[in-house]
């Protein structure tokens, strides 16, 4: 029996989803460009899946781009907006637990002569709001801020930093991948300037991000001369893929609430039966239940990942973007972790097929370790 732990940083695809897209391939398979008759069904098809996309969180259908992974999107959305933004607001606001694709474009962005100001986080990971108010001004290029942390499911008060970046005409970029399916997301409500989700994190393809540009704002087009998307993205549009993408979300939404209560019951069984000597990261009270970050009293969590996957037990060291290069670590010290206890961080995280068998599961493992290297349980 095999245990997948590791669902925050993919899931298998849903049947629906692999339905649609085999039928759309087949019906579909024109150029959303071309002019022929080919090409403009090809259009409908995306046509509806934006409207579908608009009714699903609550915003206009025109806002939605697609492009071929949620990174890319992030990348995409950060510098169309600020191509958009006035010459003289050149500081972007957010905080070090960001996601490895907006790191990575923040760190390009600084080389571009953009000042990047990480704003601190308690310890459960939260944006000191207090910091963050005396932070933003008309100077504020942009604020970059994650809906879930993908390491250990803190929870930012989007919304709330949202409203207060508009009073000095601020956008808030926000990376919501771990929040569809999982937690209510109503864009309106969020009043957040771009958003970005990822179709395989809900049982859709590996080859589509979904953005949100909200349509009554200004941006300008990374690449020059680019026709798909009003020029937000080049290239041919994965129709198939997008419409793949789009039905595993409306599900995904749809079942939001089921699978909410399911990973509450299931974060309630980790931690009853969990060893007491094993810390959890976060606020287990306002987090999110699907991630669980842990850090382990006796081992680096690399060998506690080697030795899961020895007993078909699959979880992971951070997100899968970056394995190995630091982000759960730069998200633990940002938290106020100690760099050795950082380096024994694991992340297990959960989806709607987790059963209550494979989190036992995982325990036995960890206490067997325990027990093996004469620590106390």
């Amino acid at each position: 029996m095999k245990s997948y732990l590791d669902a925050a940083a993919t899931v298998p695809m849903r049947k629906e989803a692999l339905q649609a897209y085999l039928e759309t391939a087949e019906s579909a398979f024109g150029n959303t460009q071309s002019l022929h008759d080919a090409g403009t069904e090809a259009s409908n098809y995306l046509d509806a899946c934006r409207r579908i996309w608009g009714r699903l969180l609550n915003v206009r259908a025109d806002g939605f781009y697609f492009t071929g992974s949620a990174s890319e999107g992030n990348q995409l959305a950060i510098r169309s907006l600020l191509k958009g933004r006035p010459d003289h607001c050149k500081t972007i606001l957010t905080t070090k637990l960001e996601h490895a694709s907006v790191l990575g474009v923040l760190h390009e962005l600084e080389k571009e002569g953009y000042k990047i100001r990480y704003l601190p986080v308690d310890e459960t990971g939260i944006l000191e709001m207090e910091t963050y108010e005396q932070a933003v001004s008309e100077e504020t290029a942009l604020v970059v801020m994650q809906l879930v942390n993908s390491e250990m499911g803190a929870i930012q008060d989007v919304a709330g930093c949202a409203k207060f970046a508009k009073r000095y005409g601020v956008p808030l970029h926000s990376d919501m991948v771990q929040g569809l399916g999982k937690l209510p997301v109503d864009l309106e409500e969020s009043g957040v300037a771009s958003a970005v989700f990822s179709a395989h994190k809900v049982g859709g393809p590996k080859s589509v991000g979904i953005v949100y540009l909200d349509p009554g704002l200004h941006w300008q087009p990374v690449i020059d001369g680019t026709v798909h998307q009003n020029g937000f993205r080049a290239g041919t549009l994965d129709v198939p893929g997008i419409v793949a993408a789009t039905i595993a979300a409306k599900h995904a939404v749809a079942e939001q609430p089921e699978n909410l209560r399911n990973a509450e019951k299931l974060q309630a069984l980790l931690f009853g039966i969990l060893p007491a000597s094993i810390l959890s990261a976060g606020d287990r009270s306002t987090k999110s239940p699907f991630i669980q970050g842990l850090l382990l009293p006796h081992v680096e969590g690399q060998w506690m990942m080697l030795e899961c996957n020895r007993h078909q037990v699959a979880i992971s060291t951070g997100t899968a973007c970056k394995i190995g290069a630091g982000e759960a670590m730069s998200a633990m010290l940002a938290m106020g972790v100690e760099s050795d206890a950082a380096r024994k961080f694991i992340r297990i995280s959960f989806f709607r097929e987790t059963r209550e068998a494979e989190i036992r599961r995982f325990v036995d493992v960890v206490e067997t370790t325990l027990l093996e290297t004469g620590k106390k349980i």
